[in-house]
């Protein structure tokens, strides 16, 4: 099964404190605040930046069975 992709196209407004990215989304559809260590390349004000948006099964699963695993603790220790 192929995963649908969200494109979204957005500009780099502002560097904050030269760490932090604020990427505002076309068509006013939001902001994100990146780490700008998170960035392989050089970013600067005024950069377009095309970002993709994906489900990721398997990380949303791992997350599933930990959180189960943790109810199943709590609910041990709570008829102890």
């Amino acid at each position: 099964m192929k995963n649908k992709v969200t494109k979204l196209l957005g500009v780099i407004d502002r560097i904050e404190d030269g760490k932090v990215v604020v990427l505002n989304f076309n068509d006013r559809k939001g902001s994100a605040y990146i780490d700008k260590s998170s960035f392989n390349f050089k970013v600067y004000e005024g950069m377009w930046l095309r970002i993709e948006f994906y489900p990721e099964p398997e990380k949303e699963n791992g997350t599933r069975l930990k959180i189960k695993k943790l109810q199943e603790e709590l609910l041990k220790r709570s008829k102890k």
